[in-house]
């Protein structure tokens, strides 16, 4: 946990380094919905195979630095144990989440540029399906209550669509997608 920590702080750092201190700008004024969906490698519970997740997040912002919001996502994690060994799991995670904009702050002047960071918790879900011989192991997952932390950016191309990119803990350790500002 140390470590992903580290990696966060980093993250938060290089996002820092990346904006300039010139003149303030924010991208996210209060009243903007974003509703972004995503791709993500890699899950939290997942530790040898494949993980992709798809999701898509929705927020609100209740001012130029707040916003919060809801999340939604699919994962499937396929692990092939060898010797015709094959378990494919499946979670659905969904929750609250809220994030704090930095652009304001750092005095970013680049408009199109909206770096964040934020937390969530939420509800996970799992499953699993097994392909093999003999009588398959119970789930090892089940379903639970799951707190989380992010730090991303947005660069908007257009004024109302840009992509993003995050990094978390807690549910997809890599993601990125379009967000549409309403």
């Amino acid at each position: 946990m140390k470590k992903d920590m580290r990696f966060l702080a980093v993250v938060v750092l290089l996002l820092i380094s990346f904006s300039s201190y010139n003149a303030s700008g924010q991208q996210v004024q209060k009243g903007d919905f974003l509703l972004s969906p995503f791709l993500g490698l890699g899950y939290y519970y997942a530790g040898s195979g494949l993980a992709a997740t798809i999701g898509v997040n929705g927020e609100y912002a209740f001012t130029d630095e707040i916003s919060g919001g809801g999340y939604l996502a699919y994962t499937r994690w396929s692990h092939d144990y060898g010797n015709g060994y094959d378990y494919n799991y499946n979670f659905i995670d969904f929750g609250v989440r809220a994030s704090y904009h930095f652009a304001k702050l750092l005095r970013v002047s680049n408009k199109k540029f909206d770096p964040y960071a934020g937390a969530f918790l939420g509800y996970v879900a799992s499953s699993n399906n097994y392909d093999g011989p003999g009588n398959s192991f119970d789930n090892d997952y089940g379903s639970d209550v799951r707190p989380g932390i992010y730090a991303g950016a947005r660069y908007f191309f257009q004024p109302n669509i840009g992509v993003f990119g995050e990094v978390s803990i807690g549910l997809t350790p890599i993601s990125g997608g379009v967000t549409f500002r309403f």
